[in-house]
């Protein structure tokens, strides 16, 4: 395959992850593939599917995306009505039900006399060649592909040059699928909350009705089931004896002074109290009492909620609230906007085994990310190792990757396992990769394009099956255009990418992060209990932290050491911050925008400032790529026209 074919290849996978970390429509992104598999292999038509198994055990194939090949109006109808939604193929004495059954490819360049092929219905195109190939993730085939007539017939080597192609095809249905289970959890949290609220809103209550004096003379089934009562066992009883004491006691003396005075305190209000059930047992409920005249006598009827269901349906909602807070994000701290943001973007990514570049300042936590990152993925259980790629002289940091063979330079007086190999089966993250050597780079494309590695001083390569995570706090396209990175590596480790907000993009954070650290540091050197004067807290809120969160928990460790009592004062924390002397540096951006015209304006005026940059625009601006393209169609404006124009 010549390189206009590779870039074809390369840019249709970049294209389909893209679309899919950016939330696209999966029956766009499947349409897209489909189309780009038939172009690379001059293929007449095809299909792309997904497998499940049905009710009889037996395997079966869903399209995702499938060539309209009707050849009369019943299947032209047939199509329209039935692909939007998916075609299933069950079929398995066909071509594509040898993929289905034995997990592996087929390719047959003379269906007639193939032997593995079925029929075919009257009038269906002629099926001239066929290749079906499987595609798999997490270790177990998720679906197919399927292609026809290709003028000089298929082979081995075109299935080895789409195969990177199939394992995007397999890593969207993987992201789907993990997606869709996510929605099902989600959905089944909803429910129970649903089932909670219904108990809070919808049990039958009990309702008694009692004379002046105190007698019940009515009440209804509910009030059995409360109180554990018969209702024949307290009418003509007094109301008292469904109180605890103290109000069992004082019961006849509030409705005397109700009498005498016609003060209200409970009557027509509604208020928490307590209920004695007949085991003796006080239970927290809520009463509301009417009063009616009957016949010239003043009658009162109580409705009484038994509010203990909802005092266990809320501690158990709170218990539910704390697993999930507790979520899998390891050390990141941080309940903002932004950093939920954050926390969906690592779920997502996560799931699906692609490189990702992870972009942020210095100290702002790209490393916990990339932990976290790995905590979702399939491969959380195997092993995670990171290496700092800048300072080291290009054989050091080669022999730290990919390891060497004893002699290989001055000094190697031992073999050495590499980075690589120690985590085979696990991640890797190279943290600041755009200070790695060129030569470096090279070795590091070998790995990510072969998935072998060769040691220094050795000429086998050994098979390595690792994910790969790269940070920086560097434009690496800045990099790229001053040549000091390579495009081919960069188009690599950025199939996917999470940027980490800084510390002053995310201020509300800092009292929960300040909290965190401070109890860290006062346990780390013995302290008792320490706390924040309120002047230190905001001195804190209005430093802008170029260090980020690593600059603020050396504050917080500084504060502690100078601190002479349990309250840190702003006079304790480091200069540069007990100084912090701008009142409103830490206002969060307000945008300019009124009116539709004007947020045309600043949107052109942003996309003329970064050269059309859409991604850089959407950026400054504050939102993300898609969103300013839905802007963009909103106000009228073509997504891809020159700002000039």
């Amino acid at each position: 395959m010549g390189s206009m074919a590779f870039e074809q290849l390369l840019a249709a996978m970049t294209r389909a992850q893209s679309q899919l970390v950016e939330k696209d429509r999966t029956s766009i992104i499947f349409n897209e593939l489909l189309s780009s598999l038939l172009e690379l292999t001059e293929s007449e038509y095809g299909f792309i599917g997904e497998t499940h198994l049905g009710d009889d055990g037996n395997p079966y194939l869903k399209t995702h995306a499938i060539t309209d090949i009707s050849w009369n109006e019943e299947t032209r109808r047939f199509y329209e009505e039935n692909a939007p939604g998916g075609l299933e193929f069950r079929n398995l004495d066909s071509l594509f039900g040898v993929v289905l059954k034995t997990s592996e490819s087929v390719i047959a360049n003379h269906p007639p006399s193939d032997p593995r092929r079925g029929g075919t219905p009257h009038g269906h195109p002629p099926l001239r060649c066929f290749l079906g190939a499987p595609f798999r993730a997490a270790g177990q085939m998720v679906g197919m592909v399927g292609l026809a007539n290709r003028p000089s017939g298929y082979d081995t080597a075109l299935l080895e040059f789409i195969s990177p192609l199939l394992q995007t095809c397999a890593n969207v249905i993987y992201a789907n699928r993990m997606d869709r289970e996510r929605r099902t959890v989600e959905a089944n949290l909803q429910t129970e909350q649903v089932r909670l609220t219904a108990i809070f809103d919808s049990a039958l209550d009990p309702i008694l009705t009692i004379d002046e004096t105190g007698v019940i003379t009515h009440a209804n089934p509910s009030t059995e089931r409360v109180f554990g009562y018969k209702i024949s066992e307290i009418i003509g009883q007094n109301v008292s004896m469904l109180m605890p004491e103290p109000h069992r006691s004082g019961h006849d003396g509030y409705l005397k002074h109700y009498r005498d005075t016609g003060e209200r305190r409970i009557i027509g209000i509604g208020r928490d109290a307590k209920g004695r059930r007949r085991n003796g047992e006080a239970f927290p409920c809520r009463i509301s009492v009417a009063e009616a005249n009957v016949e010239g006598r003043r009658m009162f009827t109580g409705f009484l909620r038994d509010l203990t269901p909802e005092h266990n349906a809320i501690a158990r909602l709170r218990k539910l609230e704390a697993e999930l807070a507790s979520s899998r994000y390891g050390e990141l701290v941080g309940r903002s906007e932004k950093m939920r943001e954050l926390y969906e973007r690592i779920e997502r990514v996560g799931a699906v085994d692609w490189t990702v570049l992870i972009e942020g300042e210095t100290g702002a936590g790209k490393e916990l990310v990339a932990r976290a990152l790995h905590a979702a993925s399939a491969r959380k259980n195997e092993v995670f190792l990171a290496v700092n790629c800048a300072g080291l002289e290009a054989t050091l940091l080669s022999s730290q990757l990919f390891g060497h063979r004893r002699g290989a330079f001055t000094g190697a007086d031992r073999d050495h396992l590499g980075i690589f190999e120690a985590a085979n089966g696990g991640t890797v993250l190279l943290d600041e990769i755009g200070d790695m050597a060129p030569q470096a780079q090279t070795a590091l494309l070998r790995v990510l394009q072969e998935r072998e590695v060769v040691r220094l001083g050795e000429n086998s390569p050994r098979k390595v099956d690792v994910r790969v995570f790269s940070a920086s706090n560097r434009d690496l396209t800045v990099e790229v255009a001053a040549g000091r990175f390579r495009a081919d590596l960069l188009y690599r480790i950025r199939v996917a990418r999470v940027s980490v907000p800084s510390l002053r993009d995310r201020r509300s954070d800092i009292p929960l992060l300040a909290d965190t650290f401070l109890n860290q540091a006062r346990l780390h050197v013995g302290r008792a209990a320490m706390s924040w004067h309120p002047d230190a807290l905001a001195r804190m809120c209005l430093h802008d932290w170029p260090g980020n969160v690593r600059e603020l928990k050396g504050a917080v460790e500084y504060a502690v050491i100078h601190a002479m009592s349990h309250e840190i004062q702003a006079g304790d924390l480091p200069p540069e911050v007990a100084e912090n002397l701008h009142p409103n540096a830490w206002e969060p951006r307000r945008s300019v925008v009124s009116s539709s015209e004007s947020e045309k304006s600043v949107i052109l005026a942003t996309l003329r400032e970064t050269a059309g940059h859409r991604t850089m625009a959407a950026k400054r601006l504050g939102m993300s790529r898609s969103t300013l393209y839905r802007r963009l169609s909103k106000l009228g404006v073509d997504a891809e026209a020159d700002p000039e124009h």
